[in-house]
């Protein structure tokens, strides 16, 4: 019956000496071994013949050791002819049984990874009431105020009223639309719809911008906006902006300190708050602007009262 010729070839051998690179021919014949081989050597034939090791094997490369010292099979100057006998063990190698990856659905059903909102979705409710209520005098008569009026012998021609704050005068929205804030575009939306939930969408007007919106603003495509219009009823004005922080400083959409200052003063002639929601730390808000308008870091560790203590810093030192 003819023998199976195993996977293990000669220039295996070869690879083997080459790379282990033994001292002796005593070792080298080792490594022919434990391949499954034996070499032998013929004075007269010139040739080397590798085949299964059989009984007195030892013997014999011993001998071939002696005869010729300086046998290297993989030497360039004394190139190795013969032939490789062995053959494939009688036991059946085992099967391995390497399951199919899952087919993977089409395109069109991918689901995008859930979206992590920038402000803790617990918190952002307080957080957009405080940001976004007015003081409005519709509580009671203000006993305190009046008393000192008394006190100071002066007479009360209208009872002063307390101070609450309120959501009545609503809120416009600017959300910038440049090419730096593509990636906050699901966290806009996000907020759009909260914001409208807290002050209610009746009382919520959107307006979408490039770069400052000085330049243009409105509610469809970008080719319909029209010149901005700060609010006449005192509304709050708040951004979802990074101020230009994050665009190329060749940018056409980027927009300077100086532009964002004049934006600033026709919001503060209509007597409005203005508010920037900013998803980039405070090291990197513009120094100039940080007196114009009340900057709020979009970030997961703002609070409703981090949102309160910086409004009202801000409303003391506009003052």
């Amino acid at each position: 019956m003819p023998q199976d010729v195993s996977e293990i070839s000669l220039g295996d051998l070869a690879h083997a000496l080459k790379k282990l690179r033994p001292t002796n021919e005593n070792t080298r014949l080792a490594i022919a071994k434990t391949l499954g081989m034996s070499l032998q050597t013929s004075q007269t034939a010139k040739t080397a013949t590798i085949r299964k090791p059989e009984k007195g094997d030892d013997e014999e490369q011993s001998g071939a050791t002696r005869s010729n010292p300086t046998f290297d099979p993989i030497s360039t100057k004394r190139p190795l002819a013969g032939r490789l006998k062995h053959t494939r063990s009688e036991q059946p190698a085992p099967s391995i049984y390497v399951p199919p990856l899952p087919k993977s659905a089409p395109e069109s059903e991918a689901q995008s990874p859930p979206l992590k909102p920038l402000f803790f979705p617990r918190w952002t409710r307080g957080i957009l009431s405080a940001a976004l209520a007015t003081t409005s005098q519709i509580g009671e008569v203000d006993v305190d105020r009046v008393v000192q009026v008394l006190a100071a012998g002066k007479s009360v021609e209208k009872f002063p009223l307390v101070s609450l704050p309120t959501l009545s005068r609503g809120v416009q929205l600017l959300i910038d639309r440049s090419q730096a804030m593509e990636p906050f575009i699901k966290d806009q939306g996000r907020l759009h719809q909260q914001i409208m939930n807290v002050v209610g969408p009746d009382r919520v007007t959107t307006l979408r911008f490039v770069g400052c919106p000085t330049r243009a603003a409105g509610t469809g495509p970008q080719e319909t906006w029209s010149k901005y219009d700060a609010p006449l009823t005192a509304a709050p004005v708040l951004l979802l902006t990074d101020l230009g922080i994050g665009r190329p400083r060749l940018s056409d959409e980027r927009s300077g300190v100086a532009e964002w200052l004049n934006f600033a003063e026709l919001v503060k002639k209509a007597k409005c708050p203005l508010i920037a929601f900013v998803p980039y730390g405070e090291s990197r808000w513009p120094t100039a602007l940080r007196n114009h308008m009340s900057i709020i870091q979009w970030d997961r560790t703002t609070t409703a009262v981090t949102v309160s203590n910086k409004l009202k810093s801000a409303s003391e030192h506009l003052r």
